[in-house]
């Protein structure tokens, strides 16, 4: 007999005491709503059947959101994993795709970026590494505004809310996380103004680094192609300087800015990151 229990903001699911699954809900401060919650399905024991432990997971959080009228859910699963059956058994739904694939730092022909590098310097752009800017109010300002106007990109069912951060935290959160490489991020540069983001952040897997958050604001847009792929440029000798075997992006389906870019570059295609949601509907049982 499965039996659940609430920790906080997590529901644990047991047979005979012993722990076989639970989901942990929040909300997600970088696309913030007080009605709508992130959902983490987690730690299946080996040969259970997650269909019905999920189904009692999801019914104890149904239960502990109901008194809030909480209008949405949202959690994330690989395509053809077994478990998006189950997900959409419950009533959840496709609502973004994003990319996984990788390219192959030692066998990359740096060739392929001659043109784009070139007409990058023609248009007067430089580069500047992350790591040697001086962190002062005026340089934090122009980041913050950069990186969060890239982000704004984002698809996701709510927009993006900086809002929720004070500047500080937001940088703590992204540019000045444990994970970020500041040698290997670049911005681009023109008249004193940053036109353009991308770099590398540290990955689990060894050997691997992953991209972050990379693109240009919307009123450079017409030399994307440029600055993005002179930042490609640097992020590859960086990791190939570095001895790392790959470099992962994670691409949005919906932002043809980035899609642009990544067809120009040898990346082979992963495993597909579906973002699903139910929609809750308090006039019946969900």
């Amino acid at each position: 007999m499965i039996t659940v229990k609430l920790e906080g903001n997590r529901v644990v699911a047991e047979v005979a005491g012993k722990p076989v699954g639970a989901l942990t809900f929040f909300h997600n401060r970088f696309h913030y709503h007080p009605r709508i919650y992130s959902v983490v399905f987690s730690d299946y024991a080996d040969g259970t059947d997650t269909a019905p432990v999920a189904r009692r997971l999801y019914d104890r959080l149904v239960q502990e959101l109901r008194p809030q009228k909480s209008l949405l859910l949202r959690t994330g699963v690989y395509e053809g994993d077994a478990f998006c059956t189950t997900l959409r058994s419950l009533g959840f739904q496709d609502y973004r795709r994003v990319y996984f694939p990788t390219l192959a730092v030692a066998a990359f022909d740096f060739d392929l970026l001659r043109d784009a590098e070139s007409m990058f310097a023609a248009s007067g752009y430089t580069l500047v590494r992350l790591a040697d800017l001086e962190l002062t109010a005026e340089v934090e300002a122009k980041l913050y505004n950069l990186h969060t106007e890239i982000y704004a990109d984002t698809s996701t069912v709510v927009p993006a809310t900086p809002g929720q951060f004070s500047r500080r935290e937001w940088f703590e959160a992204t540019l000045l996380s444990d994970e970020v490489i500041s040698e290997a991020c670049f911005i681009a540069v023109k008249g004193g103004e940053f036109v353009g983001f991308g770099g590398l952040f540290r990955d689990d897997v060894a050997g691997e680094l992953e991209t972050g958050t990379f693109g240009t604001p919307r009123a450079y847009r017409h030399h994307h192609r440029e600055i993005m792929l002179a930042i490609k440029a640097r992020e590859i000798a960086y990791a190939r300087a570095h001895g790392y075997r790959t470099i992962r992006a994670e691409i949005d389906a919906e932002n043809p800015w980035i899609l642009q870019i990544c067809a120009e570059l040898p990346f082979v295609q992963g495993r597909d990151h579906l973002s699903m949601v139910r929609v809750l509907n308090w006039t019946v049982q969900p």
